[in-house]
This record gives C-alpha cells, sequence and structure tokens, in this order.
C-alpha cells in the first residue's frame, strides 16, 4: 500500500515513538510526540472576546452541577448552559487544556474541553457524521485522509468507514487522546487500532509544513476559536492545510455557532481564499449550548455542495454505510438557509 511520505524527512526523524504512558495503542500503530514548546496563540479572530479579554480555561462546577459559561462569541457572560452531574469520571489539566468527562442523566457521558461542552454520548454521531460524509462523499475517490484534532476519536472512526488507503491524525494533547481512549472508548471504536492510521502528536500548524500535495480530505475537528484551537482558525493555517492537499482536495471545517454570523463569514471567506469554494451545513446538537452549529466545506474542483441525492445514495450503498444520522435528504436540507440569509 502507497505510504504518505514527508518532504520534510530530517525534520521528521526528530520524532520518536512514544513509549511513556500506557494506553490502548498497539504497535501497529504509529504514534508519535513532539518535543516543541508550546507557542502563545494570537488574539485575530472575530469569535475571540473583542476586548481582548482571556477566555477562561478552568471548567466551572458547583457540586453537582456543571455550567457551560466559557463558550466564546456573543454567548460569552450572556448566556449559561447548566448540566447535572451524576457523576464525575475523569478530571484533569494536561500541558494545553483543562479536560472533564462526567455523566448526566439525559445525554449520559459528557465531554468538556476549557470549560466547553465537546459531545455527549447521545448525540456525537449527529456531529461526526455531518463533518465528515459530507466532505468524504463529496470527493470520488478519498484514499488519504487528514484529520487535525479530533482527539475523541470520533471522527476517525467515521472516516474510516469510507475505507482509505491511509488516515494521518494530528492532535496536540497526546495526554487528552490517551484519557479519551480510556473513558469514551465507544467514540473512536477501535479506530486507534486501524493499521492504516497515524497518529502524530504536534501543533498541526507545524505538522503540516511536512507534506505537500499529500492528501484528498482535510477534516478540521477542533474546538471553538480559543486555546490551542484558536490559531487553526486563522487565514495562514488554511494556506497551509491548502498546501497539503492535492489539486481535487476537499476540506471540512468546525466552524461555530449560528449565533456568531461575523465569525462563520469570516471563516468562510478565509477558507475560500485558499481552499475553493465553500459551502455551509448548518445542524442540531442538543447538548450543544445554542444547538445550532455550522460545518463548512471547500473544494477546489468541483462543487462542494456534493452530489444529488440520488447519487449520495448510490455511493452510500457502494461504499457501505451506514449511518444514524446523515442521509442523502439531510445532506441537501442542511445547506438550506432562511430568505434573510446570505451566510453561503
Amino acid at each position: 500500500m502507497p505510504q504518505l511520505t514527508s518532504t520534510h524527512a530530517a525534520v521528521a526523524m526528530r520524532f520518536e515513538p512514544t513509549t511513556c504512558c500506557s494506553g490502548p495503542f498497539p504497535p501497529s500503530v504509529s504514534i508519535f510526540s513532539s518535543s516543541r514548546e508550546e507557542r502563545a496563540d494570537t488574539q485575530r479572530s472575530i469569535a475571540v472576546i473583542p476586548d481582548g479579554t482571556p477566555v477562561p480555561s478552568v471548567s466551572k462546577d458547583d457540586g453537582d452541577w456543571f455550567f457551560e459559561a466559557t463558550v466564546p462569541g456573543r454567548r460569552l457572560g450572556n448566556i449559561t448552559h447548566g448540566f447535572h452531574i451524576a457523576e464525575v469520571v475523569h478530571k484533569e489539566r494536561t500541558r494545553f487544556q483543562d479536560c472533564m468527562i462526567f455523566d448526566n442523566p439525559v445525554y449520559g457521558r459528557v465531554l468538556v474541553l476549557d470549560g466547553i461542552v465537546q459531545l455527549s454520548i447521545s448525540d456525537e454521531h449527529i456531529y461526526h457524521e455531518m463533518l465528515v460524509h459530507p466532505a468524504m462523499f463529496q470527493h470520488p475517490s478519498p484514499r488519504r485522509v487528514v484529520i487535525v484534532g479530533g482527539g475523541d476519536g470520533g471522527t476517525l472512526r467515521e472516516a474510516l468507514r469510507h475505507d482509505p488507503e491511509q488516515v494521518v491524525m494530528i492532535d496536540i494533547d497526546e495526554q487528552f487522546v490517551r484519557s479519551a481512549a480510556k473513558h469514551l472508548p465507544s467514540l473512536n471504536a477501535g479506530a486507534f487500532e486501524d493499521p492504516r492510521v497515524t497518529l502524530i502528536f504536534e501543533d498541526a500548524s507545524e505538522a503540516l509544513l511536512r507534506y505537500e500535495s499529500a492528501f484528498d480530505v482535510a477534516i478540521i475537528d477542533c474546538n471553538d476559536a480559543v486555546g490551542p484551537s484558536q490559531a487553526l482558525f486563522e487565514a495562514e493555517f488554511y494556506a497551509k492545510v491548502a498546501r497539503a492537499l492535492t489539486d481535487e482536495g476537499t476540506t471540512a471545517v468546525q466552524a461555530g455557532s449560528m449565533l456568531d454570523v461575523e465569525f462563520l463569514q469570516q471563516t468562510r471567506r478565509r477558507m475560500a481564499s485558499h481552499l475553493g469554494r465553500t459551502t455551509g451545513f448548518r445542524l442540531t446538537i442538543p447538548s450543544y449550548h445554542c444547538g445550532e452549529y455550522v460545518f463548512l466545506v471547500s473544494s477546489r474542483f468541483s462543487d462542494p455542495s456534493g452530489p444529488d441525492s440520488a447519487t449520495l445514495a448510490e455511493l452510500q450503498n457502494r461504499r457501505g454505510i451506514v449511518t444514524k444520522y446523515w442521509s442523502p435528504a439531510i445532506h441537501q436540507a442542511a445547506q438550506a438557509l432562511p430568505p434573510s440569509s446570505a451566510l453561503w
């Protein structure tokens, strides 16, 4: 099977297989960690608080309750989202972020990073199917895929359903990835053990520089534009993604809340300038702060809206993909906007 090769082999030699931590990663999976020091992020995105005040990064919990109050954008300081905690499953501060996993009577197990709910077991399939399948079905032959972020493993799980030859997943936080594999095993569902998967624990802005015209699809699965994820929304980062893609490359990005229209427009413009024509998909995730989120898809060679419903159904059947939420009909409906909106 052809393997992705680095355009800077000498740089890649600085990485050594991780042996200091125990976890569910067998020898067949390539795991690398970076020795680089964490770099401070610049504050340039609209979604960051306008006056430059740092977003609190400590999860706030009050005994039996967790209150989500650190989401950036219009909601910050104006809306609080509360969850009853049945049991705290895991809590830690990694080198890069605060992590808490708890059980809730309605949503089941919930993952929180830097005070922001990332997913719940009850509705994570909506998020991951809608982030992955529009881009993967849009590309006629997604053989090589790169995932930026996605440390919980859900995006990797869905991407592998398309039977690619190789998937490279780049996440800056090895400690979190191992914790998620232990406490949220249904998310990766064995994907970390797949021999086609290479895990790289490094700043994606640096790691992507070693690849040129290497990937058919790029999936950016990151937190909101705060902390280590903030740089992943900048134009400079999209330029690096573009360089790593083939001429027919497709990109999917978790863009944010429908409440933050200016930020969504900014992100769409930045993607379009580097990654090709860009459209959006709306989806409702019950456990999320505002419910309705937007994922953006860009394509360099064809309409990012994807094939028509009949063609999508044929592709889904041919690839043998069974989904819980995504369908050809939802794929089309999710792109519809109200008459008053010109978001895409």
